[in-house]
């Protein structure tokens, strides 16, 4: 299965004319016209811009979270909640789902089916 000479050439002279064609179309109409096409996420709200004079850098570090906890605290409310989670499972399992009963025993004088009620029937 060997390429007949000069196919290997042709595959590349064609890629390479695509490639100018599909250059010379986005000339043709606007590199802008086809960036947009395919990026097309954003506002069409108004951009505010910064007053005079805002160029000073706000770091975060000047503005607390409004709600933060620290290690300990957050670690003890993490445990606290896990120990309810269990605590309650185990305490619903314990007192309040009911248990089923036990099976009754057999009768040891009962008549026993001749065929199981599930078998297949090979007839």
């Amino acid at each position: 299965a060997q390429e007949p000479f000069g196919s290997q050439d042709l595959r590349c002279q064609i890629l390479h004319c695509s490639a100018i064609r599909m250059v010379l179309a986005m000339q043709r109409r606007g590199l802008r016209a086809v960036l947009a096409r395919a990026r097309k996420y954003g506002t069409s709200l108004p951009i505010p811009k910064t007053p005079a004079g805002s160029e000073e850098i706000f770091h975060s570090q000047m503005m607390l979270p409004k709600y933060s906890l620290s290690n300990k605290k957050w670690f003890f409310l993490f445990l606290a909640c896990n120990a309810g989670a269990y605590g309650g499972h185990y305490f619903y399992l314990r007192f309040l789902m009911p248990a089923n009963p036990p099976n009754p025993p057999r009768d040891p004088n009962q008549v026993r089916p001749e065929k199981h009620m599930h078998a297949v029937d090979d007839e």
